[in-house]
């Protein structure tokens, strides 16, 4: 038991130190190379900006605004909704009221696919013999206006024919579990600049139309539960992979989180893997172990120690691992946008570990997907099976 406890404590901090290290400059990247101004390149490709919506929340009201708000000069707005008595509808018009470069579109309700994915093809159906790339991004989070620019870049330069950002939870308060999706993002934040297993973010990433039609993207979304989780693994088979791009970080604000949110939120993400790439699902059983073995072990053997039940070797290991523990948290505290008060912030470095184990375990039970009061039989490989309406 001390052998199993010392290895997977060390590989557990191991596995948290490279992916700091890995990921420490790209996360940095958006916060230390802020917005300075429009700044034009050539050759400038007509790029279509397709946004799926739907409700009216101030999170959907200013991540809208922010993204009409652009400062490349070729672009047009395709903002979808799934029909027209949509609370969106209203915001929409509103914001697009009287400019020529935005349209707002129906898409009707899926049938064969998420809901988003049918959304996003309504724009592509739309955009596609106008648009040299497509940007695909979602409506809830806070864009800089040079979002569009640094994702068409990558593509227009020739480095790749996908490019992608992501997005930094900024917490408004520091309770557990809003510290806790800030982290669960920084640590998929961290994972995107290392090309063998980078996926790209359906919140803000962009495919040239040629790849778009020419690697069957259109037959993948029109069937599966998700955008970027189907897209990722399908052009990877290719040899195509996501161009990272760390400045294009846009921002989530969050305030005072509800437990369940951040449970169902952490167990979707989770889901997605499970339904997309099943055999990844399986394989990260031993990370699995890692976020919660160590502490499970170490807590158990501290308190056998203390009751004379094991030996008071593990008192010290206990002690140990927890000061580790704390200094890898300290790591992670330079990511942050805001500075967060230390004791919250270890409280939720501690907590975010063993809350994504906890959801992976559930997803084991989990055969539906379900969003916005819609739930989804999936199959194999994320194909939709059945819609049910609720």
């Amino acid at each position: 038991m001390k052998t199993l406890f010392v290895l997977s404590a060390l590989a557990e901090a191991l596995l948290l130190l490279a992916l700091w290290n890995a990921g420490r400059r790209h996360v940095l990247a958006g916060l230390r190379n802020p917005y300075k101004g429009p700044e034009p390149f050539e050759p400038s490709p007509r790029v279509a900006m397709i946004v799926p919506v739907t409700g009216d929340t101030p999170a959907v009201r200013a991540g809208l605004k922010s993204l009409l708000e652009q400062d490349y000069p070729n672009l047009r707005y395709f903002l979808v909704t799934r029909d027209g008595s949509d609370p969106a509808v209203g915001v929409i018009d509103a914001l697009i009221a009287g400019r020529g470069d935005a349209v707002r579109l129906v898409s009707g309700p899926a049938e064969t696919s998420g809901q988003k994915n049918h959304n996003l093809l309504a724009g592509v159906a739309q955009a596609r013999h106008w648009a040299d790339i497509y940007v695909f991004c979602d409506s809830t989070h806070v864009a800089r206006p040079d979002l569009a620019r640094l994702l068409a870049r990558p593509i227009a330069e020739g480095k790749g024919v996908m490019s992608g950002g992501f997005h930094r939870v900024v917490p408004h308060n520091d309770t557990t579990p809003t510290l806790g999706m800030l982290l669960a993002c920084m640590f998929l934040h961290c994972l995107q600049p290392v090309r063998a297993v980078t996926q790209p973010w359906g919140g803000a990433m962009a495919v040239s139309r040629k790849a778009f039609e020419e690697h069957g993207i259109q037959a993948v979304w029109s069937t599966n539960i998700v955008d970027d989780f189907s897209l990722g693994p399908h052009l990877a088979k290719k040899g195509i992979r996501t161009w990272p791009v760390g400045e294009a970080c846009l921002e989530t604000p969050l305030k005072s989180v509800p437990f369940a949110i951040w449970q169902d939120w952490l167990t979707r993400q989770l889901l997605y893997l499970k339904f997309c790439t099943p055999e990844m699902w399986l394989g990260v059983v031993p990370v699995i172990w890692l976020f919660f073995g160590p502490a499970l072990l170490a807590l158990f053997g501290a308190l056998g120690a203390v009751f004379g039940a094991a030996d008071p070797w593990w008192l010290g290991a206990a002690a140990l691992y927890g000061a580790a523990f704390f200094g890898l948290g300290l790591l992670y505290r330079q990511l942050a946008p805001l500075r967060v008060r230390l004791l919250p912030w270890t409280l939720g470095f501690f907590a975010t570990p063993l809350m994504a184990a906890w959801c992976y375990l559930r997803t084991w039970t989990t055969f539906h997907m379900r969003w916005r009061g819609t739930s989804y039989k999936v199959g194999w490989g994320g194909k939709v099976l059945r819609v049910i309406r609720q």
